[in-house]
């Protein structure tokens, strides 16, 4: 099971934060691209400029979904009206469901029986990094293939919440 930090300050203060693994480096950055037409939160290999995934905000009848993408895998999460609930609906190859408090970062993502992810939000010391307790964003993911489609689909629900209308 890998881990992924994300301080949650950088977070909600800009789309631009530096993610880090379990030991403390740094392996992924994003950037909000002011450019695109609606939000867009591009992600990056660390210390590179190749972009490995995205998150983008999309219109469909009346409705904003955003899609995710890291390398060949995609999907959309947009919310679901119909319920009085706090749901989403993902459309991704895999059947994804969240369960929890998406808005302030605590829930799991279900697969069937399986857990592919646990994403946390507490008070933690990054390791290797300054020696400041903050607000963390924590994201457990179960498979290393999917680490990097894992953090768009957190990035995309977390754009969904920020950005709702």
């Amino acid at each position: 099971m890998a881990k992924l930090y994300i301080k949650a300050q950088d977070l909600e203060d800009y789309d631009t934060v530096k993610v880090f693994n379990e030991r403390g480096k740094e392996v992924y950055y994003t950037k909000d691209d002011f450019i695109a037409t609606g939000h867009r939160i591009k992600i990056y290999l660390a210390e590179t400029i190749s972009e490995c995934g995205y998150v983008q905000e999309k219109y469909d009848r009346d409705e904003i979904k955003f899609e995710f993408a890291a390398r060949d895998k995609f999907g959309t999460i947009s919310r679901d009206h119909r319920s009085r609930m706090q749901r989403y609906l993902v459309d991704y190859d895999e059947d994804w469901d969240v369960e929890g408090d998406a808005v302030s970062w605590n829930y799991v993502v279900h697969s069937g029986s399986l857990e592919p992810m646990k994403v946390k939000s507490m008070s933690y010391v990054i390791p290797g990094q300054a020696l400041n307790m903050c607000e963390t964003y924590i994201l457990d993911i179960d498979s290393d293939s999917d680490i990097l489609i894992g953090l768009a689909f957190a990035l995309a629900l977390y754009a969904l919440n920020k950005y709702r209308y």
